[in-house]
C-alpha cells in the first residue's frame, strides 16, 4: 500500500508497496520485491517527478535494479534493507548547478566536467533613511536582494540527476564525492560499465582411478623390471563403477552499460554425456552429477574416432602395439581386437586374437584363434591348440598351428605348419601338415599325408617339391613277425605235448580205465558196493599215468590259450598298420612348372618335424630322395596317388 510523507521538504511521492517508509528511512522487502520489474519504472518515475533520495544507498540500488540474486545469496527472502534516509525534493534551483554529461558512442563511460558552482541567493538588507541629528541613520525598512554564492555539489543529488541524462548505471560514488569534497576541477570519468563475466563450459573429469593406464615397466615375479612390457595396459572396469563425471556449466554473469543496457555474455558450453557413452555403459544421475558408468565386467575402451567410452568383454586397441604405445602385451582377457599397426619385434600373448592393421612382430595364442586381417610380414603367428586365418598377404613369416587349421590367402617365403593348411597362393613356401589343400603352389617345399593342389608350378628356377609322409611300418611288421614266430613256438610245444597223451593212451588197459572212468563220470556205468572195492585198486593202478595225462593237457591248453592272445595282438597290429595307410594321398590337377613328388618315411607323423630349425626344414623339405621313392617328376600333366602298402612276407 502506498504510504506519503508529511515532513516538511519530504517530496509527496507515492511508494509502492515494497517500499516501507519507517522511522529510521526507506526499506525494501525483499519478500514482495518485483523480481519481474517495475522498480526501475518508479525510479524514472520518483527523478522524473522532481524528487531524489535522501542518504541514498547507491550500492544497494544498483543491486536492486541489476543483481537481485547477489543480494538475496547474502541477506535471504525475508529481509528489510535500508535503501535510503528518505525522499525529498530535488529543487530546480538546484539541478541547475549539474551540467551535461558527455557518455561515448558505446556507452562504456561517462564523463563530467567539475567546476565551482554557485548558486542564487536572496537576502533581505536594511533601508536608511535620513540622518538624525546625531548623524546616524535610522533604518525605515528591508528589501530583498540577490546574489550569487559558492556552494557544493551533493552527491544524491548528482545520482538524480545523472539518471535523467541517462547514466542509469556504474556511478563511481567513491571518486565523485571524493572530488565534490574537495573542490577538485576538470574532466573526469564518472561512471564505466560493467563488462560480461564468461560462464564455465560443462567439462567431463575422470571418475576413477583405473581410467588410468599403468606404463611404468612390469615387474616380475623375481623383481626385475621387464621393459618390454608395460604394468596395466588394459585396466579391468567392475560393473556400476563410475568412470566420467560431467562437470555443470557455469553462466556467465551479464554486465551492464552506463546507460543501464544489458551486455549479454556468451552462453557457456553444455554437452551430454549420453553420445559419450558406448557399449557397457550408461549415463546416470548420483549425488547431483551426472556419471558414466560401466553396466559390466569387462575391458575399458577408448576410441578417439568416435569419442566414445565402453565397457567390452573383449579388449580393443587402436593405438597399434609398440614400444611407445604399449610394449609388449600379455593379455588375460578372453578376446582382443587390435586396430593399429603391430611393430617390429614387439610381442603379443593372448587367447582370441584379431588385427586389422599390419602385423610386423610375434603374435601368440594359449588354445584360441589368430586373424589377420591385412598383412602379415617378418613377423609370426603360432596357436598353441587353435587355429591361424590370414585374410591378407604373409611374407617371410612364420605361421603355426600344430592342432589346428591354418588358412592362408597368400603366402610367400613363409614358413606355415599346423594339423590342416589351406591357402589361395603359396609362393616358395615351406608347408608341413597332416592335410594340404593349395589352390596355386609356385617352387614350395610340401610335406603332408593328404594333399591336393590345383595348380603346381615353379618359380625362379626352384622346382616344387612334395614329400608324402608315408607311415614306416618296419616296427610293426617287426612285432607281427614276431607274433607270429611266438604262435609257431606255441604249436611246436603243442605238438610235443599232443606226442605225450598219445604215448599214454596207446597202453591199452589205460585206454580201457580211461573209458570206464569217463562212463561212471558221466553215470553211464553204475557201480555196486561190491564193485566199489575193485574200482578202487583200479584207480590207484592208474593214478601216475592219469595224473601225467591231465598234466599235458593243462599245458597244452596253457599254449593254446597263448595262441589266441597272440592272434588277437596281432590282429590289432594288422589293423593299425592298414589305418595307417589310409587317406595318404595327392592329387595334383594340373602340373605347369617343374614337380617332384615322392615319399617319405614318416616315423612319427608331423611330430619329426618339431624339432627341427627353419633353416633346416628348408632343406629337408627340398631333399629328391632316392630314385624309388620318386613318385612323379615332370613339368607338365597330373597326378592322382594313393598309397598302397606292401604285402608283408608270411612268417616262417
Amino acid at each position: 500500500m502506498a504510504q506519503q510523507s508529511s515532513i516538511e521538504n519530504q517530496a509527496a511521492v507515492a511508494l509502492p508497496a515494497y517500499l516501507l517508509r519507517l522511522k529510521d528511512g526507506i526499506f525494501v522487502d525483499l519478500s514482495t520485491f518485483p523480481v519481474g520489474g517495475g522498480f526501475e519504472a518508479f525510479i524514472d518515475r520518483l527523478f522524473g517527478e522532481g524528487a531524489r533520495f535522501k542518504g541514498l544507498d547507491y550500492r544497494l540500488l544498483m543491486d536492486l535494479l541489476y543483481d537481485y540474486d547477489a543480494i538475496l545469496d547474502v541477506h535471504g527472502i525475508g529481509a528489510k534493507l535500508k535503501l535510503a534516509e528518505g525522499v525529498v525534493v530535488f529543487s530546480p534551483k538546484r539541478k541547475t548547478l549539474y551540467k551535461g554529461v558527455r557518455i561515448d558512442s558505446q556507452g562504456k563511460r561517462a564523463e563530467y566536467f567539475f567546476e565551482p558552482v554557485e548558486i542564487e541567493t536572496i537576502t533581505q538588507v536594511p533601508v536608511y533613511g535620513p540622518p538624525d541629528a546625531d548623524g546616524v541613520a535610522p533604518i525605515v525598512g528591508m528589501t530583498s536582494k540577490e546574489e550569487l554564492k559558492p556552494t557544493k555539489l551533493n552527491m544524491d543529488e548528482f545520482v538524480a540527476d545523472m539518471w535523467l541524462k541517462g547514466v542509469h548505471f556504474g556511478i563511481d560514488i567513491q571518486k565523485v564525492a571524493s572530488v565534490i569534497a574537495s573542490g577538485e576541477m576538470g574532466r573526469m570519468t564518472v561512471a564505466v560499465q560493467l563488462d560480461a563475466t564468461e560462464g564455465i563450459d560443462a567439462e567431463i573429469e575422470e571418475a576413477s582411478e583405473v581410467l588410468h593406464r599403468d606404463n611404468s615397466p612390469k615387474i616380475l615375479a623375481n623383481g626385475k623390471a621387464d621393459l618390454r612390457k608395460f604394468q596395466n595396459r588394459f585396466p579391468q572396469i567392475a560393473t556400476d563403477a563410475r568412470l566420467l563425471k560431467k562437470k555443470p556449466r557455469v553462466l556467465g554473469k551479464p554486465g551492464y552499460k552506463v546507460g543501464g543496457e544489458i551486455i549479454e555474455p556468451e552462453i557457456s558450453k553444455d554437452l551430454d554425456l549420453h553420445p559419450l557413452a558406448g557399449p557397457g555403459t550408461r549415463v546416470e544421475k548420483q549425488d547431483g552429477f551426472e556419471f558414466i558408468v560401466s553396466s559390466r565386467d569387462g575391458f575399458l575402451s577408448l576410441d578417439v574416432d568416435s569419442n566414445n567410452i565402453s565397457v567390452t568383454e573383449k579388449i580393443e586397441n587402436k593405438g597399434g602395439i609398440s614400444i611407445k604405445t604399449t610394449g609388449d602385451l600379455s593379455l588375460s582377457g578372453d578376446e582382443f581386437v587390435e586396430h593399429g599397426e603391430v611393430q617390429e619385434g614387439r610381442s603379443v600373448e593372448g587367447k582370441n586374437m584379431t588385427f586389422r592393421s599390419d602385423v610386423y612382430g610375434d603374435i601368440v595364442s594359449q588354445g584360441g584363434f589368430i586373424l589377420l586381417e591385412i598383412n602379415l610380414s617378418s613377423g609370426s603367428a603360432k596357436s598353441i591348440g587353435g587355429d591361424v586365418t590370414s585374410n591378407g598377404r604373409a611374407f617371410n613369416s612364420i605361421i603355426e598351428a600344430w592342432e589346428g587349421n591354418v588358412s592362408v590367402k597368400y603366402a610367400e617365403a613363409c614358413l606355415i605348419k599346423g594339423n590342416s593348411v589351406v591357402i589361395e597362393r603359396a609362393v616358395n613356401c615351406e608347408i608341413i601338415a597332416e592335410n594340404i589343400q593349395i589352390d596355386r603352389a609356385e617352387g614350395c617345399g610340401i610335406a603332408g599325408r593328404k594333399v591336393k593342389i590345383h595348380s603346381s608350378n615353379s618359380c625362379r628356377g626352384k622346382q616344387t617339391v612334395i614329400s608324402m609322409l608315408v607311415p614306416d611300418s618296419a616296427k610293426l611288421e617287426a612285432q607281427i613277425d614276431q607274433i607270429g614266430q611266438a604262435i609257431a613256438e606255441c604249436k611246436k610245444i603243442i605238438e610235443v605235448k599232443e606226442q605225450g597223451l598219445a604215448l599214454i593212451k596207446s597202453d591199452a588197459e589205460f585206454a580201457k580205465y580211461l573209458t570206464l572212468a569217463t562212463n561212471v563220470k558221466q553215470g553211464i556205468v553204475k557201480l555196486t558196493l561190491e564193485h566199489q572195492e575193485n574200482w578202487q585198486k583200479m584207480v590207484s593202478k592208474f593214478a601216475k599215468p592219469y595224473s601225467a595225462m591231465e598234466r599235458l593237457n593243462a599245458e597244452k591248453q596253457e599254449q593254446l590259450d597263448r595262441i589266441l592272445a597272440f592272434q588277437q595282438e596281432q590282429t590289432y597290429l594288422l589293423g593299425a598298420r592298414e589305418k595307417n595307410a589310409v587317406g595318404v594321398h595327392c592329387e595334383i590337377g594340373e602340373v605347369i612348372g617343374d614337380t617332384l613328388v615322392r615319399s617319405r618315411l614318416a616315423l612319427n607323423g608331423l611330430s619329426e618335424f618339431y624339432k627341427h630349425s627353419v633353416s633346416d626344414l628348408k632343406v629337408l623339405l627340398r631333399e629328391q630322395g632316392v630314385q624309388s621313392e620318386r613318385i612323379f617328376t615332370n613339368d607338365e600333366g597330373s597326378l592322382d596317388w594313393n598309397f598302397e602298402l606292401p604285402k608283408m612276407v608270411d612268417s616262417p
